[in-house]
């Protein structure tokens, strides 16, 4: 294929009007772990060599653990405590670090909803990028729940930082965090760019 007809294929791709969002996954988060009550809930898979996974609020960072593994709570904290991590008596700030920048759409919450058995509940809210609020709802029952926010006001970032808010002193049981974004199109100065180069490829063909 000619390099023209390459550079032309590849600004089309780049400058499509509208990228779907799709799941993405940080490639670390730190935060302090979990605490333990009538389990521990630390985030034991957390994978940074070192980290110490078995110290209640010890400082995480460097890895992944508990909160990406793809393994979301379907059942309360007494019933299976394994994919919980949970704070009583801090207000949990995960930071996120992605691999590259991503135009975020929205990340959503698993949270634990006991209702009050055990001193479970949902958060009272989540604070995103210190810039603003989300309350969470909760919808009645005591099964898990998830709650999402919506990031459209976010702008392009590889880093996204939650504090987690309880109410009334209760525990929170957080299982899994997932996140939808989409790629950040190319700047249309990029678009000329890739016209120059092809250009210039075009040249040099016709001088050799």
């Amino acid at each position: 294929m000619p390099k023209t007809a390459i550079f032309a294929a590849a600004a089309l791709c780049l400058s499509g009007a509208a990228v779907s969002a799709a799941s993405v996954s940080p490639v670390s988060y730190s935060m302090q772990n979990g605490e333990t009550g009538s389990y521990t809930y630390w985030d034991d898979s957390y994978n940074a060599p070192g980290a110490p996974t078995t110290t209640s609020k010890a400082f995480l960072s460097g890895g992944v653990g508990d909160l990406t593994d793809g393994v979301i709570a379907t059942q309360n904290w007494n019933s299976t405590p394994g994919p919980y991590v949970g704070w009583v008596s801090i207000s949990p700030r995960i930071s996120f670090f992605f691999g590259q920048v991503w135009d975020f759409t929205s990340v959503t919450f698993h949270f634990d909803d006991s209702n009050g058995t055990g001193g479970v509940r949902t958060p009272q809210k989540i604070e995103v990028n210190d810039s603003f609020l989300s309350y969470v709802t909760d919808p009645g029952g005591s099964a898990p729940i998830a709650h999402t926010i919506n990031l459209a006001s976010v702008a392009p970032t590889n880093t996204l930082v939650f504090d987690i808010f309880a109410q009334n002193s209760s525990w929170i049981m957080l299982s899994e965090v997932t996140f939808d974004a989409a790629p950040v199109p190319i700047p249309a100065s990029g678009l000329l760019l890739l016209g120059a180069l092809g250009g210039f490829a075009a040249w040099r063909r016709k001088r050799a």
